[in-house]
């Protein structure tokens, strides 16, 4: 569930600056941010179409850089959307120019993704019953409940059917 900032958290400043640096005045208002446990893999989500930007919430206890620049990259989304529309890529030449104009390298992946990334990672996820392995390859995967629609992507690009063999985990609950 998403938790809502706090004014002492949200730099609105900084969107505020940001906005003004790339001609979006107000952007700050029109911009939702929130944090959010559910972000394992990511360290930010945007529905540039709503403003809606959430963090993760490992974010808080980082670098401050680290939140600055994600806070940057997912705002910068919203500012494209609004400047240029449905035709500006999710990561092309309109995010990448306000990213630098930001004083932000434009990246996918910030450098220091793993410190934060990893710690998640590291813990055990609850919850994966299922494991989903291709007979040919070995590739597997981990879900909650057997998803029978899923295939080995390289069976299938090597043109074979790809269909994985569900088998139950019992009693483990990590992954």
């Amino acid at each position: 569930m998403a938790e809502s900032l706090t004014k002492s958290a949200v730099p609105d400043a900084r969107i505020a600056q940001w906005a003004v640096l790339w001609k979006a005045l107000g952007l700050e208002t029109r911009v939702s941010v929130s944090f959010s446990r559910r972000l394992r893999c990511s360290l930010g989500r945007c529905v540039p179409a709503r403003g809606i930007v959430r963090l993760s919430m490992r974010l808080l206890r980082s670098r401050p850089e680290l939140l600055d620049e994600v806070l940057c990259h997912e705002v910068a989304h919203v500012a494209a959307y609004e400047l240029y529309g449905r035709r500006a890529r999710p990561h092309g030449r309109e995010w990448a120019a306000l990213m630098r104009a930001a004083g932000f390298e434009p990246r996918v992946r910030a450098p220091w993704r793993h410190d934060v990334v990893e710690a998640a990672a590291a813990r055990p996820r609850r919850g994966l019953r299922y494991e989903h392995r291709c007979p040919i390859c070995q590739a597997g995967r981990l879900a909650r409940r057997p998803v029978r629609q899923w295939r080995c992507a390289a069976c299938v690009r090597a043109g074979l059917d790809g269909q994985l063999v569900i088998t139950k985990r019992n009693g483990v609950t990590g992954g």
